[in-house]
């Protein structure tokens, strides 16, 4: 069915192409009667998959990284299309456009698209009534980040806003300092202004007793010298880090839209976040929660990720451009895998490479 709706799609700009699938996804969502022949179509189940983490039960590793659903509009769809996960957002406290258009573009010959979002959503409270019109049967997870308008000594802030508002809502929380897309957001990858940011979540979540998740999304773009003078602080203030977000560099790349600006996802990002997910399972010793993404487009891709020390992955590009059919190939082939590999969960290949 995709591929007969892709050439259609991907004649349209990239945003509206977008909309119109969030719009058609909609429309199904709508028709509950739906959703079980959705979820038979899309959906491989095998406990060989499933992983407990956190307390949390993922029925399969591959989940739908943030920025599909900005705005909480389609997660019962989503929830049916074989992911073991779905994060939503990302969100900020107060509603905004985002930057200008066009600010979304494909790299077909390279596998991968570029962003300059700038983090537009209808703001938490709007997004928040989306999100209880539904029950779910996955983990739900809401990216959070920054409004461009917060004064910059106050940017912590936002992220404790947002957490503080859909706590008893969600599965996991992922803050995101990695967006190439607002001004100054990644300044908190340097020690200093990260050891704000965690002393400032640190004392929100004994003051309100937090015990969901929190995650960290980092950018591909952070050197490992850095990374690991922010890595002490990384485990002792949050529940896992996601390695890794969209990349400014454009080496070797063919397509004409190599020029645009913002931030490149997709195939040309997989091997630095392979690079990144091996380096923090070294370093913490297998001990904290690594979530690759970046350019995992093929089971060989996810098998890669796994066993350098990603324990769970998400998928946005690759989606795009293969179709919702890639989560349950996916799925069955890792499984296959391990089968005939003789593990008996996904778990027994964490970090074997690393």
């Amino acid at each position: 069915m995709y591929k007969l709706v892709k050439p259609l799609l991907f004649k349209l700009d990239p945003e509206r192409a977008h909309g119109v699938t969030i719009d058609a996804l909609k429309c199904v969502q709508k028709c509950s009667a739906l959703l079980p022949m959705v979820n038979k179509i899309f959906t491989y189940r095998n406990p060989i998959l499933t992983q407990k983490i956190h307390g949390i039960t993922f029925s399969n590793p591959i989940g739908l990284a943030a920025g599909f659903d900005k705005s909480c509009e389609v997660p019962r769809v989503l929830e049916n299309i074989g992911f073991g996960a779905i994060e939503l957002g990302g969100i900020t406290p107060k509603p905004q456009l985002g930057n200008p258009k066009p600010r979304m573009y494909r790299l077909l010959e390279d596998n991968a698209l570029i962003n300059r979002m700038g983090f537009n959503n209808i703001g938490m409270n709007k997004a928040l009534s989306n999100l209880r019109r539904h029950t779910y049967t996955i983990p739900v997870g809401l990216n959070v980040g920054i409004n461009k308008s917060t004064a910059y000594e106050n940017r912590y802030q936002d992220y404790i806003k947002v957490i503080d508002t859909f706590k008893n809502d969600i599965t996991f929380f992922t803050v995101n300092i990695s967006s190439p897309n607002t001004e100054n957001l990644q300044n908190f990858h340097h020690k200093d202004e990260f050891s704000m940011l965690c002393n400032a979540l640190n004392q929100f979540k004994a003051e309100k007793d937090i015990t969901v998740p929190i995650f960290l999304k980092l950018t591909s773009d952070m050197d490992l010298y850095n990374f690991k003078n922010i890595l002490p602080s990384i485990t002792n203030t949050f529940d896992g880090v996601m390695l890794a977000n969209t990349t400014r560099q454009r080496d070797g790349l063919i397509s004409k839209n190599k020029v645009e600006e913002g931030g490149l996802s997709g195939k040309p990002l997989f091997e630095r976040s392979l690079q990144l997910v091996k380096y923090a399972y070294q370093q913490t010793k297998g001990n904290f929660l690594i979530i690759g993404t970046g350019g995992i487009f093929s089971s060989t891709d996810a098998i890669k990720m796994l066993r350098n020390g990603a324990s769970l992955l998400q998928i946005y590009s690759s989606l795009v451009i293969e179709g919702p059919g890639l989560t349950k190939r996916m799925n069955k082939k890792i499984a296959q895998y391990l089968t005939k590999h003789g593990y008996n969960n996904v778990s027994d290949i964490i970090g074997l490479d690393a």
